[in-house]
């Protein structure tokens, strides 16, 4: 099966393809064949063949490079997404799943339009953070660990998919963190966040599985749950202090 990592030349500060390259390892622990593919402006794009689309996070002027591509791909994203492909969009590359970026200048830019949210930016406020949160999503118990490196607000998500117990919320009065379009996942949180996050990632896996035609069979690993434990413990204290 294929993963798409979209504009991953243009999207890929802070090791986010480490995303792409845990569930290639996870999909091939269950004994399947994953193929990473990347794609960037000026690629023609197939949305349909991916079992798993990915997009990380950009610099802002890099993001609008990418935005202005992908845009010319709209309605067969729209389409792959509809009919249940699954996708992780972190940093600000959700932003462009939205209906507008506004940037530090005022200057408009029309996003993909999956769901009519709005991002604005700021030229002179940066978000940044560790952060930890409660899943508001299905088939997450555990609290979701990751970091915040951002300039924009969001407004207009009505059913966010965390609730922010460290660190900022789509807008610096909000809580709430994220959404989810059927199995497409968006999210400023980074990381890279699968790596974080094994449980999240062990989500992600199943509904490629069930998607795919395979059946995901449970397996410990040892060490991003060592990992992922102390980086929950440790924050937990700066929460608690």
């Amino acid at each position: 099966m294929k993963i798409l990592f979209l504009y991953h030349d243009l999207m890929n500060l802070y090791g986010e393809n480490g995303n792409v390259r845990v569930m290639a390892r996870h999909i091939a622990d269950q004994g399947q064949s994953a193929e990473v593919e990347c794609r960037t402006v000026g690629d023609e794009v197939d949305f349909s063949q991916y079992a798993f689309i990915y997009a990380g996070s950009g610099t802002e002027r890099n993001q609008k490079k990418a935005l202005s591509h992908f845009i010319k791909y709209r309605e067969r994203f729209i389409s792959a997404i509809q009919g249940g492909t699954v996708a992780l969009f972190t940093g600000n590359a959700c932003e462009m799943l939205g209906k507008r970026i506004t940037d530090g200048d005022g200057r408009s830019f029309e996003g993909i339009g999956l769901i009519p949210f709005e991002s604005v930016e700021s030229d002179d406020i940066r978000y940044t953070g560790d952060a930890v949160c409660t899943p508001l999503t299905g088939g997450l118990f555990r609290p979701v660990v990751g970091f915040i490196n951002k300039c924009s607000e969001v407004t207009g998500i009505e059913e966010p998919i965390f609730d922010m117990q460290m660190g900022y919320g789509n807008t610096n009065k909000d809580s709430g963190e994220g959404f989810r379009v059927n199995n497409l996942f968006g999210t400023h949180l980074i990381g890279p966040l699968l790596a974080k996050n094994p449980e999240f990632a062990g989500m992600v896996l199943r509904l490629i599985g069930g998607r795919e035609g395979f059946t995901v069979t449970s397996k410990t690993c040892e060490y991003e749950e060592k990992a992922y434990e102390i980086t929950l413990s440790e924050l937990n204290k700066r929460i608690n202090a």
